[in-house]
C-alpha cells in the first residue's frame, strides 16, 4: 500500500509540473502564433512605438566567425546535445553576435539577435562521438568555443550551428522604441522573433509547438487526477 501511495504522490508532483509547463509554454506559443499572423509588416519610415513586424536586409557592425562552418557572419548559435536515457540533453548552447540593424531601403531599425528567438534555416549539422569520446571535429569546435562541458561521455552526440549572414533578408517581430538615436526593437511581453522563414511557416511552427505543449498539459492533468484519486491528497480536496 505504501508503494502505491508513493507512486500516487509522485504522479501528483510530476503531473502538476507537466500541467504548469504545458500551460505556460503552450499559451506562449499560441500567443506568438497569433501575434505573428496579426501583425502586418510596417515600412520603417512609418514606424511608431509599439509592436511591429519589420522586413529588411540585415547588416552588422563588424563580424564574428561561426565555430563549426567557420563562416564570417553577424550572428551564430551553437548547440551541442547528448543522448541520455532516451532523451537529448543540452550540454552547450552558445551565441555570439555583433550590433545589427535591418534596412528596408527607407530606413533602419536596430535589432539584437542575442535577445530574440532567432528561427533560421538550419545550417551545418553533424553527429560525433564514439565509445565515450567526441569526434575530432567536435573536439575542434569545443576548443574554439572554449567549452569543456561536464558529462560529455557519448557515444550519441549531435550538434548544430545556426548562422545569420550580413545581407540576409529577415523579418523581425518585436516592440519598437525610439531611443533618440533611431528605432530599436526590443523584447517585451515575450514577443521578439527574428527569422529568415516565411511568416506562414513561422505561424505553423508555433502552432505545432503550442499543440505539443497542450499534449504535455493533458498528460500532466491525467497524471495529476490519477495520483490525487489514489493518494491521501484526495482527502484534502
Amino acid at each position: 500500500m505504501e508503494a502505491q501511495v508513493i507512486i500516487a504522490w509522485a504522479a501528483v508532483g510530476l503531473g502538476t509540473v507537466a500541467l504548469l509547463l504545458g500551460l505556460v509554454f503552450g499559451v506562449r506559443a499560441f500567443r506568438l502564433a497569433r501575434a505573428l499572423s496579426a501583425t502586418p509588416p510596417t515600412p520603417i519610415p512609418a514606424l511608431e512605438a509599439g509592436l511591429h513586424e519589420v522586413l529588411g536586409v540585415v547588416h552588422g557592425e563588424g563580424s564574428v566567425e561561426s565555430p563549426l562552418s567557420r563562416q564570417t557572419c553577424v550572428y551564430w548559435r551553437m548547440v551541442i546535445e547528448q543522448r541520455n536515457r532516451n532523451r537529448w540533453e543540452t550540454l552547450v548552447d552558445k551565441r555570439e553576435a555583433v550590433p545589427c540593424w535591418l534596412d528596408d531601403g527607407g530606413g533602419r531599425v536596430a535589432i539584437s539577435p542575442i535577445d530574440a528567438d532567432v528561427i533560421v534555416t538550419l545550417g551545418a549539422r553533424a553527429t560525433g562521438g564514439i565509445f565515450g569520446y567526441p569526434s575530432a571535429q567536435l573536439s575542434e569546435v569545443l576548443e574554439r568555443l572554449r567549452e569543456a562541458p561536464e558529462g560529455l561521455v557519448g557515444p550519441y552526440l549531435r550538434y548544430r550551428e545556426e548562422v545569420v549572414n550580413s545581407g540576409d533578408r529577415l523579418h523581425a517581430v518585436g516592440t519598437v522604441v525610439n531611443t533618440g538615436d533611431g528605432w530599436e526593437m526590443r523584447k517585451e511581453d515575450d514577443f521578439y522573433v527574428i527569422s529568415d522563414r516565411e511568416e506562414a511557416d513561422l505561424v505553423s511552427n508555433q502552432e505545432r509547438v503550442a499543440l505539443r505543449w497542450a499534449g504535455v498539459a493533458v498528460v500532466g492533468a491525467l497524471a495529476l487526477v490519477w495520483g490525487a484519486s489514489n493518494s491521501d491528497v484526495a482527502a484534502l480536496w
